[in-house]
């Protein structure tokens, strides 16, 4: 009997120790494991973009993708007949203001010019002749000798004289010009298009021998709808992205606004101009030409994702920091859409420059959620004002 109550003892004594050393490291263990879950309560949390409202310029923007144009094209023609002589640039060469491009053999032209400078030379003469024989008339017929008729006569003569002079300077132009137009020379500096003419070749008046393209600007023809071409001016810069040189931009001006709009777009044609120095902007290349709309105003502004419809009525989750932590609240607000930039809404009422709104995830919030955010803006505690330097502008 004794020693069944020592065993009981001995074993009383062991599962108390066992309570003790349980009830120790559950101790130990608890600061940790409340650890684990507070952290696995934040993960457990949903993650959303936030983005802090602000007031800044915006300026209606349009980019629409044209084709580039030489400045202005000149269609050559040959002004004259004859033999080719002489060629002094072939088809896609880059030509100087003045540079002789065909030289038509000028002999007969050269020949014509002679005889006229001869002509003009004898109806001076004869002119002369008939001048000094008129005086003479005049002086018999006021001393009685010659006679009305005779002095009729002499006038008529000197008048005749007079217009051949007039008649042989007129052929005399006439052939300077012509032999003039044996030399084709370049109107301004550009680059030959479809100029295939030979030595040797026989060109007729009025054959056509090429191209002449001005490379000194490149041009451009955009569409507008009323509402854009109503706010552009001749003038305005404009920026454009040519593909064929990726990662730059070049920069010209609106040089002409249409007044009506093209019978098969039923746009209003925009004619632009971008200097071309380089010559790197070329005839048929594709570019992107973007033009400002207006002048820019204050607005506050926020992306389209972040408005949530119903029933035609819009609304927005403003992310605040609460004792909870970050916690989101719907907000009816007004808003519409920014002309020419779908993808962002101005605000007209219901936030506040400064605030902070979900952009993604909004259609899966519930009023109250804690959430937390995904490295985005952080919010502002409820009732606070922004801080200075925050980024956000006055109202």
């Amino acid at each position: 009997m004794p020693e069944e109550n020592s065993r009981l003892r001995r074993v009383f004594l062991g599962l108390a120790a066992a309570l003790v050393a349980g009830g120790l490291l559950l101790f130990a263990w608890k600061p940790e494991q409340a650890t684990e879950g507070a952290a696995g309560d934040e993960a457990a949390l949903r993650a959303v973009r936030v983005e802090r409202v602000v007031r800044q310029p915006v300026q209606a923007r349009v980019e629409i993708a044209s084709v580039l144009e030489a400045r202005r094209v000149v269609q050559l023609f040959s002004e004259t007949r004859g033999p080719v002589l002489e060629v002094g640039a072939e088809s896609l060469d880059r030509v100087e203001p003045g540079q002789v491009l065909v030289q038509v053999d000028p002999l007969q032209a050269v020949v014509a010019v002679e005889r006229a400078d001869a002509r003009v030379a004898r109806s001076r003469s004869q002119r002369a002749l008939a001048r000094s024989n008129l005086e003479r008339v005049k002086g018999l017929s006021k001393q009685g000798v010659a006679s009305d008729a005779d002095l009729e006569d002499a006038e008529s003569a000197a008048n005749v004289a007079a217009a051949s002079v007039r008649e042989a300077r007129a052929e005399l132009t006439r052939a300077r010009d012509e032999l003039a137009n044996k030399t084709i020379a370049a109107p301004f500096a550009g680059v030959l298009r479809g100029f295939e003419v030979e030595i040797g070749e026989y060109v007729s008046e009025g054959e056509h021998l090429g191209e002449l393209l001005d490379l000194e600007a490149a041009r451009a023809t955009v569409g507008l709808s009323d509402r854009e071409v109503v706010v552009v001016r001749a003038g305005e810069a404009v920026e454009a992205r040519v593909p064929a040189w990726p990662g730059e931009r070049f920069f010209g001006r609106i040089l002409r606004v249409g007044a009506a709009t093209d019978p098969e777009t039923k746009k209003f044609p925009v004619e632009v101009e971008l200097p071309n120095d380089e010559g790197r902007l070329l005839p048929g290349m594709v570019a992107s030409i973007a033009l400002e709309l207006g002048t820019p105003e204050p607005r506050t502004v926020i992306p389209r994702e972040a408005a949530v419809e119903e029933f035609g009525l819009r609304y927005v989750w403003v992310a605040e920091h609460e004792q909870d932590g970050l916690v989101v609240h719907r907000r009816r607000v007004g808003v519409r859409v920014l002309p020419f930039q779908p993808a962002r809404l101005e605000v007209l009422s219901g936030l506040e420059a400064g605030e902070s709104i979900v952009v993604s995830g909004a259609r899966e919030l519930r009023e109250g959620e804690r959430v937390r955010s995904n490295g985005s803006s952080p919010g502002r505690t409820r009732g606070s004002t922004p801080a200075p330097g925050d980024g956000s502008a006055p109202e």
